[in-house]
């Protein structure tokens, strides 16, 4: 009967493994090294089969050279790695390699092939910090995979080193199962996948069963060394299977967790969807996007694609697109600065987002309708009252004054009784345009009623209000509006240049300006005429 040699099916098991990490190693270059490792293992035991067959015995063989090659490009790999962070769980794995460096020192090995057998001990010690960052949830599960099949291809080495010749079951036992789980490991990286139920039975079944193969040695001749390395071998056991209970209570954890972002998502949003604050597609998006954040750690963008393009952050290298079942096709895009994560939540994102997105173009709609002129766009009395209120804030936490002017247009009736209401509307409209260039961020641009507008220049005190009043005069005068036949003009009065303290100075202001604009058209119209406040501008500093 032919003899069976393990040796091939480790062969080809170390094969296969080492073209997933070659795969692996398109996308991440830095598993080549660990790809070349696995192929030299693979070498190594058909290569040492072939020198057993042929009784070749020297101090340092072929295979050693493939074994020390592959422990060589396996550090170089691990060594690359990121992120890693500084070994404290991991460092429980420290007494077996104290463990191997002692056996050494007390039975010193007769051949160099032997110490080469514990060189496998080294890939698991570059590992150590790479594992410590898996444990702590800081990177793939898949590193946990592989990583035990380092500690099972060390510990098949070491006890071959141990136990001496021939190799126990356990010895070839723990390079295949080694070798599955680098190449198992290798595939969940390239996927970013986490470790199954399957995979998780296969680890617990054969841990166990490893323990019960090697224990069959121990009626076996050689075995002086065999219940040192069973004991060592079960707290080694020990180690991984508290290392899986570790993994699955952080998962627990950290479905939990998102459980409690996701909830506090939904109630963040529901909240805000009762404030008029931030009721624009532009706020609506920070707000999600502030909501996202705790979930989705490397977000750094969201953008919605209609006919308008609206972005809250910044575009990133990595793109999540989406549709929203708005009125017009609409595309949503989320922005990362790295790969992102839970697919799954993405793609719950969307209704969420449209329903939010739906209410908060209602609500803007509604409110454009209220607070706004529906012939010039500017905002109306009720919108100057609203906005004036931030206004008034926004200058005492600052320190800056505000200066309110009042606009008129010189005999605007006689347009409307020559030309008719159309040229009219026509004339508040190019007003508007002029009002709304010469206004910055801050600045209320504002229709009060028939010809009459106001503007509220932030930040500006009376001298600098007056030349914007002036250069919008001159503006005026420019304009050929068809089919009126003379020069139209403005008339203004300007009031405040200083740092109200309530609504009240601002409606005193606004009386101030009317008057400053009756004595500015009872002097011949076409003019700027600015007022300084009177002594009731203390007077309501001091009633606050």
């Amino acid at each position: 009967m032919a003899e069976a040699h393990p040796e091939i099916g480790l062969m080809l098991l170390a094969t296969v493994a080492g073209l997933v990490l070659w795969w692996l190693a398109k996308r991440e270059p830095v598993w080549r090294w660990a790809c070349l490792g696995m192929l030299a293992w693979g070498l190594h035991n058909g290569v040492w089969l072939l020198e057993r067959l042929y009784g070749l015995e020297n101090p340092f063989n072929p295979s050693d050279i493939l074994l020390l090659i592959a422990v060589l490009a396996w550090s170089a790999t691990l060594h690359q790695l990121r992120p890693a962070e500084r070994p404290r769980l991991t460092l429980t794995l420290v007494p077996l390699l104290v463990a191997a460096v002692a056996s050494t020192l007390y039975a010193p090995p007769t051949r160099f092939s032997q110490v080469v057998l514990l060189t496998d001990l080294l890939p698991l010690l570059f590992a150590l910090p790479l594992l410590e960052a898996a444990l702590r949830g800081q990177a793939s599960e898949a590193r946990l995979v592989w990583g035990l099949g380092l500690l099972l291809k060390a510990s098949g080495g070491a006890a071959l080193f141990w136990l001496g010749w021939p190799p126990a079951g356990f010895v070839y036992f723990a390079w295949a199962l080694g070798y599955l789980l680098i190449g198992w490991g290798g595939y969940l990286e390239l996927r970013d996948g986490r470790i199954g139920k399957v995979l998780l039975g296969l680890v617990l079944v054969s841990l166990l069963g490893s323990l019960v193969l090697l224990g069959m040695g121990l009626d076996q001749a050689n075995h002086r060394y065999l219940p040192t390395t069973l004991g060592l071998w079960a707290y080694a056991v020990l180690l991984v299977l508290s290392g899986i209970g570790l993994v699955i209570y952080q998962r627990i954890s950290n479905a939990e967790r998102q459980l409690e972002l996701w909830v506090n998502l939904l109630e963040t949003l529901s909240t805000k969807a009762q404030s008029t604050q931030n009721l624009t597609p532009q706020g609506v998006l920070q707000n999600v996007m502030d909501g996202l954040k705790p979930l989705f750690g490397n977000l750094v963008g969201l953008e919605v694609r209609s006919d308008v393009t609206i972005r809250a952050g910044q575009s990133g290298p990595y793109v999540h697109t989406f549709e929203l079942a708005l009125d017009t096709p609409t595309e949503g895009r989320l922005y990362f600065s790295g790969p992102p994560k839970d697919e799954r939540g993405l793609e719950a994102l969307a209704p969420l987002l449209t329903e939010r997105l739906r209410l908060s173009l209602a609500l803007n709609e509604w409110r454009s309708k209220a607070y706004t002129d529906p012939l010039t766009g500017l905002l109306n009395r009720r919108g100057f009252e609203r906005q004036m209120q931030r206004l008034i804030r926004r200058a005492g936490e600052q320190s800056k004054p505000i200066t309110l002017a009042l606009l008129d247009i010189d005999r605007f009736k006689r347009v409307n009784d020559t030309y008719g209401h159309p040229v009219g509307d026509e004339v508040l409209k190019q007003l508007a345009e002029l009002m709304r260039q010469a206004s910055r961020s801050d600045d209320l641009a504002v229709r009060l009623g028939g010809e009459e507008f106001g503007l509220v220049l932030f930040g500006a005190n009376l001298e600098d209000a007056y030349r914007v009043l002036e250069r919008i005069r001159g503006e005026v005068r420019a304009l050929h509006i068809s089919p009126i036949a003379w020069r139209l003009s403005i008339s203004a009065g300007l009031a405040g240049g200083e740092i109200p303290p309530s609504m009240a100075t601002v409606q005193r202001w606004l009386e101030q300006a009317d008057q400053a604009l009756y004595e500015a058209k009872q002097a011949g119209r076409d003019r700027v005429y600015p007022v300084q406040p009177s002594s009731q501008f203390l007077e309501d500093l001091l009633e606050l």
